[in-house]
């Protein structure tokens, strides 16, 4: 055989052999793994009307329990994110006092500064336990999420006026699976056993 039909012969098999095995990458690559079943798409029309369900249920829970002006700044968003679950974020005004003005140029005392902190705690653990409660009594009406999908909230803790020195958190992450929400909603696990197994991140 001639040098140049040998190199072509040899380019031949080279490239019968990189299509071969790209054909098989792609053969692996669309299979589901063994012991696994590929996730159900939810029905997207039906997933927006649940999340902007929730939203309500959270709004209204905040706005009626929390005093004071502006409790909640603008709106609570929710969305959905595939293979993780259902994703909420709002803004909560924590702190609240006495707002210096031109009609009022008085400085706050320490007194004032004290209290408001005081009541932020008090305001913070409130939120707490209206989240908690909301995902534990409304979170099971987002029937497009599949059992371990999970429902988060993130609460941002508005406290502009607030001194820098005082510490608090700035964020209230909650997340539970639906799996448990439906077990609480079931009567399988007490009002207790549940607010203890939502986690909870603050920082």
């Amino acid at each position: 055989m001639k040098p140049g039909n040998t190199l072509r012969v040899a380019l031949l098999l080279v490239i019968s052999c990189c299509l071969m095995l790209v054909c098989h990458a792609q053969e692996i690559s669309g299979r589901t793994p063994e012991g696994s079943s590929p996730t159900a798409v939810p029905d997207l029309d039906k997933i927006k009307k649940e999340l902007a369900v929730f939203q309500g249920v959270l709004d209204t829970t905040l706005r009626q329990s929390l005093t004071g002006p502006f409790p909640i700044l603008g709106s609570i968003k929710g969305t959905y994110l595939p293979d993780y679950g259902a994703v909420f974020s709002l803004e909560v005004n924590v702190y609240q006092i006495r707002q210096l003005s031109p009609f009022d140029l008085r400085p706050l005392t320490e007194k004032e500064l004290n209290e408001a902190q005081a009541q932020m705690t008090k305001r913070i653990e409130l939120v707490k336990g209206l989240i908690v409660k909301a995902i534990g009594e409304h979170g099971f009406a987002l029937q497009e999420l599949s059992p371990e999908q999970n429902l988060t909230v993130v609460a941002h803790l508005f406290s502009a006026a607030r001194e820098p020195k005082k510490d608090a958190p700035s964020q209230l992450i909650f997340s539970a699976k639906r799996n448990m929400i439906r077990d609480y909603r079931e009567a399988r696990i007490s009002a207790e056993q549940f607010s203890k197994n939502v986690r909870l991140l603050q920082f």
